[in-house]
């Protein structure tokens, strides 16, 4: 058995009950109430697409990214591509935090 196993079944464990947290909040029921509907849901995407991970984005917090770092290095000459790995975010996330701000800051 993979050491990775005992950590993946954890996680989708993990998954299972913040989903039917979140479901529960949203419905305004108990989570006791749907955790068999959430883990039904939950076990049918690992099944269906068993070499993927679920990727699930973070909520977008303007405070979480460096802006003046960011346009610094793009002012710097860094490539958009090279300041989306650096600090970890997609090219559309990059545009939402700097908004107009980033065809100016690269050029």
């Amino acid at each position: 058995m993979s050491r990775k196993v005992p950590r993946r079944k954890a996680r989708v464990e993990e998954l299972t009950e913040e989903l039917a947290i979140g479901a529960a909040m949203q419905l305004r029921c108990d989570s006791r109430e749907i955790h068999d509907v959430v883990k039904a849901v939950v076990d049918y995407l690992v099944k269906e697409y068993p070499a993927q991970d679920l990727y699930i984005p973070a909520g977008f917090n303007l405070q979480q990214y460096p802006v003046e770092r960011i346009e610094a290095d793009l002012r710097a000459g860094r490539s958009v591509r090279w300041v989306c790995k650096k600090y970890r975010m997609s090219r559309q996330t990059l545009y939402r935090v700097l908004g107009n701000r980033v065809a100016q800051a690269a050029s």
